[in-house]
């Protein structure tokens, strides 16, 4: 479980009683720069591999955090990421949107975190066995000075690597697939989150400015235009001066 609030951990123990286990991780030692994972994260990501479910303490704050953690988990397939949620409907949806397996409220009833991990052990079978029958081919997205390896999936300017988080990955691929051209803020939920609807939040707009900051540390303002009421575009980055030789 990942929470900085011990009476949320007083709640879980009351309503997963032994036999049940749990290993309690805080939200300050999980997360590295730009939203990795620490050296703790990783302690996770072990512990991980015997549990039924990590469980996480919902917070828009740690979305990106999440996303990353998420991302590793599956990538393990061992645990599906279970958020708890305070309040109803609005931050279930937001934490599903942010990457998380699946959203409950209190009380908690181990028996529907059991079942929850049975159906994503099933999910993640049905996906290797459909995997190994395709072959992945080499593709690469390049616009100007950024280029994105979709088959390594890593991020480049010029050809120095970028460290991105998953959801930041996925926007990149978006707006390079669409270079100065509009994106309204439905289409990028449409296509990078797959939600079709309103989630009444502004996940977008806080990916964004993740997004824009690390481009602004590789010396790239201003690429990422918003419009305003509508959404983003992606200007061309200039080309780097040549060097006198």
């Amino acid at each position: 479980m990942i929470t900085d609030d011990p009476l949320l951990v007083t709640a879980v123990q009351l309503s997963c009683p032994p036999p049940h286990e749990l290993w309690v991780f805080g939200w300050q030692a999980l997360g590295g720069p730009q939203h990795t994972l620490s050296e703790q994260g990783q302690q996770l990501l072990e512990t991980a591999r015997q549990a039924s479910a990590v469980l996480v303490d919902w917070q828009l704050a740690q979305a990106p955090l999440i996303n990353t953690l998420g991302f590793y988990l599956r990538r393990q397939a061992t645990a599906p990421l279970i958020a708890l949620c305070r309040t109803g409907p609005e931050a279930q949806i937001a934490a599903l949107v942010a990457g998380a397996d699946a959203a409950l409220t209190f009380p908690l009833q181990p028996a529907l975190i059991q079942a929850h991990q049975v159906a994503y052990q099933r999910l993640v079978r049905d996906l290797r066995l459909e995997a190994t029958a395709a072959t992945l081919p080499h593709d690469v997205r390049q616009v100007g000075r950024l280029r994105l390896d979709r088959t390594a999936h890593r991020f480049f300017i010029d050809d120095q690597e970028v460290e991105v988080t998953p959801r930041e990955f996925a926007l990149l691929d978006f707006l390079l697939s669409r270079p100065g051209v509009a994106c309204s803020r439905h289409e990028i939920l449409a296509h990078v989150w797959g939600i079709t609807f309103d989630t009444g939040t502004n996940m977008v707009d806080v990916y964004m400015y993740f997004l824009r900051r690390k481009l602004e540390a590789h010396g790239l303002k201003n690429v990422i235009r918003t419009i305003r009421g509508y959404g983003y575009r992606l200007d061309l980055p200039a080309e780097p001066p040549e060097k006198n030789t």
